[in-house]
């Protein structure tokens, strides 16, 4: 009887062990596509940021100024300027290469509409950081809460000197990329200066376009100061 114990002990704990490998090995197997993306077209972040929307039924200014004090935007060296009236109360800031705004709205619920929005020059992709950053500072406080993010990268010579031909093998390599991981519904249009594709990878806050889900947007374009790759999450929600 004892020896079966034993035996049934050790193949639960085999079960178990299993299991957290099984899930050790999924976490590391995730792939931060921004940075493959940047990785594969031998690009370097120029730019990025997120807007983070969410409601709560605290009050809207007291949740402003606290995310101002827990993001550390109430520093000197960042600039803050209040804009407010009956039904809604905004904090713009501004400095050490960022800027934005925390908003609140009152809705017809009662309940306030928060949003955060943040931009940043940097050389560096920092998406994953301050998505972090700014849900540890909602907390328990949003309900819904929605993220979207965006990236904007220059395109540079690979190791050989040689840029990628133009913006359709540029275009290929990226969904050559997102089918690797299993992304379905690409679809990709003309714009002005460039190509604009959308598709849905499971890995962000989706939206449906077209009866079709997506959650993934990037834009290759041609400035006089070079080629971009624009990501945005669902979509795009910077100017290019």
């Amino acid at each position: 009887m004892r020896r079966k114990s034993i035996a049934l002990l050790c193949i639960a704990l085999s079960i178990i062990i299993l299991q957290i490998n099984v899930k050790l090995s999924n976490a590391q197997e995730k792939i931060n596509l921004f940075d493959e993306i940047l990785s594969q077209t031998s690009s370097r972040a120029v730019e990025y940021g997120l807007k983070t929307c969410f409601s709560t039924g605290e009050n809207g200014e007291e949740i402003c100024n606290y995310l101002i004090k827990s993001l550390g935007l109430n520093n000197k060296s960042i600039k803050l300027t209040l804009s407010k009236n009956v039904n809604s109360y905004c904090i713009n800031f501004s400095g050490n290469n960022m800027e934005g705004y925390i908003e609140s709205l009152k809705n017809c619920d009662s309940n306030n509409n928060i949003t955060i929005n943040v931009s940043r020059i940097s050389n560096k992709n920092g998406l994953v950081s301050l998505k972090n950053k700014v849900s540890s500072s909602i907390g328990y406080r949003g309900k819904n809460i929605k993220y979207y993010q965006y990236l904007k990268a220059k395109v540079l010579e690979n190791s050989s000197g040689v840029k990628i031909k133009d913006d359709y093998n540029l275009n290929k390599r990226i969904i050559n990329i997102l089918k690797s991981h299993g992304t379905k519904n690409i679809e990709t249009v003309a714009i002005n200066n460039g190509l604009s594709t959308v598709a849905y990878t499971k890995e962000y806050d989706a939206k449906i376009t077209n009866n079709k889900l997506i959650d993934f947007n990037y834009a290759v374009c041609d400035y006089s100061s070079g080629r971009y790759i624009i990501i945005g999450t669902p979509e795009i929600i910077t100017t290019y």
